[in-house]
Formats: C-alpha cells, structure tokens, sequence
C-alpha cells in the first residue's frame, strides 16, 4: 500500500474514490498507485503535499466544490 496515499485519505477525510476525484486522477489510476502496481508521478505527490498545506476551511471548500456528493 501507499503510504503516501494512505495518510492524505485520513488527512482530507474522504475514501480512495473521492480523494481520486479530488486529485483529477482516474480512480482506476489511482488504485494502481494505491496498491503499489504503478508508481506515483511527481505531479501527483506534489499536489498531495500542496492540499494538505491548505488551511481547513480551503481544503474543506474545495472538496465541496470538486467532489461530487460534498457539496
């Protein structure tokens, strides 16, 4: 498993469907990543690391905005 992956699905709260979602990433992709068969693009960890830098109530907004079912 993804450590990575593991940690900012506690941080933002939301499953591996959702955070795939959040991420703008195929959640077929994204279970790749997850279970170790693929390996995580430099693009996408840094976006993780950009998210979970965001004060709560931004992540909060746009997880509403871009997660469907949130709003």
């Amino acid at each position: 498993m993804n450590q990575v992956l593991l940690k900012f699905e506690t941080h933002i709260q939301l499953g591996p469907t959702y955070a795939a979602e959040l991420l703008g990433i195929a959640y077929s992709t994204y279970a790749q990543v997850r279970n170790g068969s693929r390996t995580m693009q430099a693009y996408t960890g840094r976006h993780i690391q950009a998210l979970q830098l965001l004060p709560p109530d931004s992540l909060a907004q746009l997880i509403k905005e871009h997660v469907r079912g949130r709003s």
